[in-house]
């Protein structure tokens, strides 16, 4: 076991170190979180205004003018908020990745560099819509590239963007000032370049994209990259991967979600998000056709956080003696643990290189996941279309999640009554083994 734990412990360490050291996965990491609050108003919008528009249906509501102005408000909130997270995240990956590197290029400005990202995206914009009625061809923007359809095109820009930008601005293709020009001016001038030869470079790309028969950017890169990498990236098996993962870097102490997150983003939220959108708009599920997997491993596979580990307190609770440190702590994590915040159980029972949790802590939210996977895709419980804030207790929060649907929080219960079984025989050792050495002291 220690010799397994060991090989573990020194090829997870060298991979938890790539990852938090790669710029780029870190600003896509940071990107997505940014991107959160947006998803969360808008998915709330959208959700009060389906209940009012309901209530007003009815005869005794339905003259209520007032009703009307506040589902309109709403339905503007929720449109745009859920509408512009192309936007959101092309900006926010450039201004990340450029942020990191002003460390080693004091030249660069992360502000100029979102800009530009943003720029250089409506330069691959179509801009032209046809109208559906009349077949007649408008000026304009068509909504799907800016919403969560754009987000994956808009991500690769805003880095590219961003990368470009700090090559060119450290070359001599550049406008020189002498010192003496105030920092606003000189920034402004040493960009010009790079800023030409950046959209130059967008806008033939486009045309090249165009001739070779693809109506976008997003076109293109949804056919080679975007559907290829979900067949293979978000089913099951790429859920158990990710889950058996992160729990993996949890039990030698580092934190999990926030290296894996960067990784798995922008396959996993956009596919969160249209399923939002679609209930949005139909304030049905019978459009959702697939699996969000962020829903999986961040909610069914992490009862009371990562390791599932409110189920953990709870078995403390019943086989842990009154006096205990062991029952102190669980005590102590129990409200935090309702909150999804586990890091007093985690690094104080501790979980953390304690080769008793490891088999519970690492394969529990595995078998959590499988059942709820399959219980999702198979319509017995409705999927979850609501991203919120996470600041309410666990069934709770499914229960927003779930727009207030019973199943979801059902298969919770019976997932968190699982748990407290399968993690009770390893507490049961763990006390026995810990009475012990207590004995011997």
């Amino acid at each position: 076991m220690n010799k397994f734990l060991n090989f573990l412990e020194n090829h997870l360490g060298k991979f938890s170190m790539v990852i938090a050291d790669n710029k780029v996965l870190q600003s896509i990491k940071d990107a997505f979180i940014l991107s959160i609050p947006f998803t969360v108003v808008g998915s709330f919008s959208n959700l009060i205004k389906m209940q009012l528009d309901y209530l007003m249906k009815k005869p005794s509501f339905g003259q209520i003018a007032t009703l009307k102005v506040i589902s309109n408000v709403l339905g503007s909130v929720g449109n745009t908020a859920m509408g512009l997270m192309g936007i959101v995240i092309v900006l926010a990956s450039a201004y990340y990745l450029a942020n990191s590197y002003k460390a080693t290029n004091s030249k660069i400005n992360p502000i100029m560099s979102a800009l530009l990202a943003l720029v250089a995206y409506f330069v691959t914009v179509p801009t032209q819509i046809i109208d559906i009625k009349s077949k007649v061809t408008l000026a304009g923007y068509a909504p799907q590239y800016f919403n969560y359809e754009g987000m994956f095109t808009a991500l690769i820009i805003g880095l590219v963007t961003s990368a470009l930008y700090n090559k060119l601005v450290k070359t001599k293709f550049t406008i020189k000032l002498p010192d003496s020009v105030p920092p606003g001016i000189l920034n402004s001038f040493l960009a010009i370049i790079p800023i030409i030869i950046i959209l130059t470079v967008f806008a033939f790309l486009k045309e090249a994209i165009l001739v070779a028969g693809y109506g976008s950017m997003q076109e293109l890169i949804k056919h080679f990259i975007v559907t290829p990498l979900s067949n293979v990236g978000t089913g099951l098996p790429a859920i158990i991967i990710v889950i058996l993962l992160m729990q993996l870097l949890w039990f030698f102490g580092l934190h999990g979600f926030s290296i894996m997150w960067g990784v798995i983003s922008s396959l996993w939220l956009p596919i969160f998000m249209k399923h939002i959108d679609l209930y949005a708009k139909t304030n049905s599920f019978d459009a959702i056709k697939e699996v969000a997997p962020n829903t999986i491993s961040n909610i069914y596979a992490m009862i009371g956080g990562s390791g599932c580990t409110l189920a953990l307190i709870v078995a403390l609770l019943i086989f842990a003696p009154k006096k205990s440190s062991e029952r102190s702590i669980a005590k102590l994590g129990l409200v935090p643990g309702l909150f999804n915040i586990n890091e007093p159980v985690i690094f104080g029972l501790p979980i953390v290189l304690n080769p008793l949790m490891f088999i519970p802590f690492v394969f529990i939210p595995v078998i959590n996941a499988i059942i709820s996977y399959f219980a999702v895709s198979t319509g017995l419980v409705t999927p979850l279309v609501v991203l919120n804030a996470g600041i309410e207790p666990v069934f709770l929060n499914t229960w927003v999640l779930g727009a207030f649907k019973l199943s979801p929080i059902l298969l919770m219960l019976a997932l968190f009554v699982l748990d407290i079984c399968l993690y009770a025989p390893f507490v049961k050792v763990m006390l026995k083994q810990n009475s012990l050495v207590e004995g011997e002291k």
